[in-house]
């Protein structure tokens, strides 16, 4: 095969994988519009109006955190400053609600961990050296603020409305993965509370057997 011919093979190749992407892209963009936009509308709708009454009312929610160096003896923090973020308010795909938790007491902290860095939460570090100038000791001065977020956000790909917990029950990323038609008003109460730390966790998503998806999945790309 001369060197012309391959290329060629090669471009055929390239343009079918393009044209592939592009159905690929072309479907997740029809399930958004049927199945997720809704739903995110509707999510946008009810985090919008919780956090403007939540900061309206500005009702008093002290948290407590294990950020001492035992990992288990909490620290008090109010819970303040509610914002929601979104990307867009025709087009939602990627809504945060984010909040921050001030030290409610800091006097009362002292010396900590690098398990704060867990958290991502702020502090200043002074060393104490021995006479070799190794280091002894250390001194943790809590800054802050903690910062937790939940986000909302639409996956063609999954065909799920995802929500990402930071640092709400324990450091780091919960993740919770709903079908369209398990965001209901009690899930969006749930989230409310969670917000306002009323409950520890979401309701886990009921999981649907695989086979049951692909039907599904198959019904829906047939009517499409």
């Amino acid at each position: 095969m001369s060197i012309l011919d391959k290329l060629k093979q090669q471009a055929e190749a390239m343009r079918a994988n393009e044209a592939q992407e592009a159905k690929r892209q072309a479907a997740q963009q029809v399930y958004y519009e049927q199945s997720l936009k809704p739903v995110m509308l509707q999510v946008l709708t009810y985090l919008d109006e919780l956090v403007k009454n939540i900061n309206y009312v500005q009702p008093e929610r002290i948290i407590t955190y294990p950020l001492t160096p035992d990992r288990s003896t909490g620290v008090e923090l109010n819970q303040t400053a509610y914002k929601l973020v979104i990307d867009s308010s025709a087009n939602p795909r990627q809504l945060d609600v984010r909040v921050s938790a001030e030290l409610r007491d800091k006097a009362a902290i002292e010396s900590y961990t690098r398990y704060l860095a867990r958290y991502n939460f702020k502090y200043h570090r002074r060393d104490q050296l021995n006479r070799n100038h190794r280091l002894q000791s250390a001194l943790f001065s809590l800054e802050g603020p903690l910062q937790l977020a939940m986000r909302v956000q639409a996956s063609p790909e999954t065909e799920a409305i995802e929500v990402l917990l930071k640092n709400f029950t324990r450091p780091g990323v919960q993740r919770y993965n709903y079908r369209c038609d398990q965001i209901n008003d009690e899930l969006l109460d749930r989230m409310g509370q969670l917000i306002l730390h009323e409950v520890e966790a979401l309701t886990p998503p009921v999981e649907i057997p695989a086979e049951v998806r692909e039907q599904w999945r198959r019904q829906l790309v047939d009517k499409q």
